[in-house]
């Protein structure tokens, strides 16, 4: 192709008028190209709850051109230390693999107050997408030489992550924690990629805990230990692909419940069926290696990714299968013919634009023309390399390879288009707008055209104000639509307020699959209200606890819940102390406890030494054999200290307690609230310590006006009250 000719003026787009004529502000390519630090973006591709993905170039010395991936955090998050902090350290993590089954992390950093990962562009599609063509195509069951090529694949990634060491040749213990089929790419030329190691997690050192509060990766595919919070080594990705394996094999989802949490509770409690009873003709071989990587005890699983590669490596040596990435790519095209010719004839009759837009570049350059933010400083050698860049674009937005990079699913492979038009405005303007769950990359104020008739969730959001959210059907006879919507600032009165207890105390809370980092009794504030929210309760020894809940504005509820215990194993017994009086302390297996009686102790089945004290009494030791299996249950009962030098042999009193207590307060509608004069912030109050005694609280709301409560304090007991304002 030849260099594009000088002109006086830029030349017209192919639509015709002046190009600043036909710019959308809302539209997100609309200032595209532009540089982005050392990159130079080409076009946005995606946008997700947390970043948004961006086609770009990265150019450097010798002519040297290379088309990445650059995904850069949203505004809002960017002030969110934590997140930063928990992306940046993860992101590292990712950017140290460097493996053939492995998208490639290049490069982590911040341009221009951004903070942005720059990763390895891939032409292919996830194992989601791949199974969504299958049907289709109606292509009814997944060739069995194909699944174990993208199962081995995927071993043979992990086991590279698994025993990736440090420069010190220390080990860095990395699990995935989201093997899942959005996170497999296939390409066409046959090769499995692991991809979104962006949550993986180095289990030593600072990178033990990333603190981002969040339960990661897709409920479906969690081993039970993810789907517990407990700690998770590398068996836990094995158990995940363990699903997909299963999966693949019979064509059946595993784990599927009604909701996420019921789906938790499959994967923990449930017994999971036997693979040949689903598919009678799967080989017993194959069906051995499954159960043992979805074995719930994690010491009774596959210890390591390469015992899993080599067993099923045995197996297709054994059944003579002819596995290939050859076969597999072969497999690929045919599959995505339609998409991969609809991709040359794009590319095709974008030629022709590239010369237009290369030229417009060329003589803005050379007037000095280009806006700040554009391709300036990025010298344009020659027309023919745009075409390249189309090249890149059409193939990404026709494979569709952006949405497992963000946090929510890929759109559909195929885009209907229709009559249908939204226009949507709102007060304040600049919200995000949602169609059925799926963030769109418009803002209000926006109209929507092309839109298949039908019925829409349509939801508004925007930082410090109320989501707004409203069901729209558009038709043949009725296809358009305008939606006017006034958002509310967050406030206490239109959110909700849950008290949480469990018996025994202690269990960890996690909230809409976040880990809230509160353990009950618990508190959990600031609930949007009329929506369905999942409350987890995860307490070690005892069954996950899983409930719905839905509340309305300037609600507190109260709900306690009897935690279930988890079957004890033979090798293992719980001991129950019970202690008169109920405020003594127990030493037990070398650590003293003082949280008051009952004490419980879940632990291995042996003989063990406990010590029972308290000031004013005679302590107590005792050796306890412990059965297997089974529940044991000790009183403990200490006697008084004798009383010297006092008449009539009387005993002292017992000591008063000076422990402070802690007040939790809600109110409906909020108020201002001051506990004997002392300021405590607005309403919900939670755990405000007190001194033990009797204590004044005033909750004071400008329209409902002021009402006074008083309330009693006992050493270090927590007290919650909740009150309603007349107005």
């Amino acid at each position: 192709m030849s260099e594009a000719p000088a002109r006086a003026t830029p030349p017209p787009l192919p639509q015709g008028g002046n190009p600043e004529d036909k710019i959308d502000p809302t539209d997100p390519n609309a200032n595209m190209p532009a540089r982005f630090g050392k990159y130079t973006l080409i076009r946005q591709i995606a946008l997700g709850g947390m970043a948004e993905l961006f086609l770009a170039l990265q150019r450097s010395v010798a002519g040297f051109e290379k088309l990445i991936v650059v995904k850069r955090v949203l505004p809002h998050l960017a002030k969110d230390e934590s997140f930063i902090e928990m992306l940046l350290a993860e992101a590292r993590i990712a950017a140290t693999l460097n493996h053939p089954n492995i998208a490639h992390i290049y490069d982590v950093g911040k341009a221009e107050g951004r903070y942005y990962i720059a990763m390895e562009y891939v032409a292919g599609e996830d194992l989601r997408s791949l199974v969504r063509q299958m049907k289709k195509k109606e292509v009814t069951a997944f060739p069995l030489e194909h699944a174990l090529a993208i199962v081995l694949g995927c071993c043979s990634g992990l086991a590279y992550a698994h025993d990736k060491r440090d420069l010190d040749g220390e080990p860095m213990a990395i699990v995935h924690r989201d093997v899942s089929p959005q996170n497999i790419l296939v390409t066409f030329t046959g090769d499995v990629k692991l991809v979104d190691f962006g949550i993986a997690k180095a289990g030593r050192g600072q990178m033990e805990d990333t603190g981002s509060g969040q339960l990661k990766g897709k409920v479906p595919y969690m081993s039970p230990e993810q789907a517990q919070g407990l700690h998770l080594d590398n068996r836990s990705d094995i158990f995940s692909l363990g699903i997909m394996l299963f999966e693949l094999c019979t064509g059946r989802r595993l784990f599927r419940g009604k909701n996420e949490m019921e789906t938790l509770r499959k994967i923990v409690e449930d017994e999971y069926p036997r693979p040949r009873d689903l598919n009678p003709h799967l080989s017993p071989r194959l069906e051995e290696i499954i159960l043992r990587s979805l074995e719930k005890d994690r010491t009774r699983r596959y210890q390591s990714a390469r015992d899993m590669q080599a067993d099923l490596e045995d197996y297709i040596r054994a059944e003579q299968l002819k596995v290939s990435s050859l076969s597999l790519g072969t497999w690929m095209q045919d599959l995505f013919r339609e998409k991969l010719e609809a991709q040359k004839k794009m590319l095709q009759e974008g030629r022709q634009l590239a010369e237009v837009v290369a030229a417009q570049i060329e003589e803005a350059e050379r007037e000095g023309s280009l806006p700040e933010g554009s391709l300036s400083g990025v010298r344009t050698r020659k027309a023919s390399k745009v075409p390249w860049i189309l090249l890149g674009l059409v193939v990404l937005a026709a494979t569709g390879v952006a949405g497992w990079l963000l946090t929510r699913p890929p759109p559909e492979a195929v885009v209907e288009t229709g009559p249908g038009v939204m226009v949507l405005t709102s007060t304040p303007e600049g919200a995000a707008i949602w169609f059925d769950g799926d963030r769109r990359s418009e803002r209000t104020p926006a109209t929507i055209t092309d839109l298949p008739v039908g019925r829409y969730s349509v939801r508004l959001t925007h930082e410090d104000y109320v989501p707004w959210e409203q069901q729209v059907e558009l038709t043949e006879d009725a296809p358009r639509t305008e939606l006017t919507a006034t958002l509310e600032r967050v406030s206490a009165s239109n959110l909700a307020v849950i008290n949480v207890s469990t018996v025994p105390d202690g269990a960890r809370v996690l909230f809409d699959g976040r880990d809230t980092e509160l353990v009950t009794p618990a508190t959990i504030t600031e609930i949007q209200p009329d929506v369905d929210h999942s409350l987890a309760l995860s307490l070690d020894g005892y069954v996950t606890r899983s409930e719905t809940v839905n509340l309305q504005a300037g609600q507190t509820t109260d709900l306690r819940f009897d935690m279930e215990r988890t079957p004890l194993t033979p090798g293992e017994s719980i001991l129950r102390v019970v202690t008169v009086p109920a405020d003594a302390n127990v030493q037990f297996d070398g650590e003293t406890y003082r949280t008051g009686s009952p004490y419980e102790f879940r632990v291995p089945t042996r003989t063990y030494r406990i010590t029972v004290s308290r000031d004013g009494y005679h302590g107590l030791d005792r050796s306890i054999q412990l059965r297997g299996g089974e529940v044991s249950e000790e009183t403990v009962e200490l006697r008084r200290r004798a009383t010297t030098g006092r008449r009539g042999g009387e005993e002292p009193t017992a000591p008063v307690s000076n422990e402070p207590g802690r007040l939790t307060f809600a109110s409906n509608p909020w108020c201002n609230v001051t506990v004997d004069g002392r300021s405590a912030g607005q309403t919900p109050v939670v755990n405000f310590e007190v001194p033990p005694g009797r204590h004044t609280v005033v909750c004071t709301n400008p329209t409902a006006g002021t009402e006074r409560v008083v309330i009693n304090v006992a050493p270090g007991q927590t007290v919650r009250r909740s009150i309603t304002l007349q107005q």
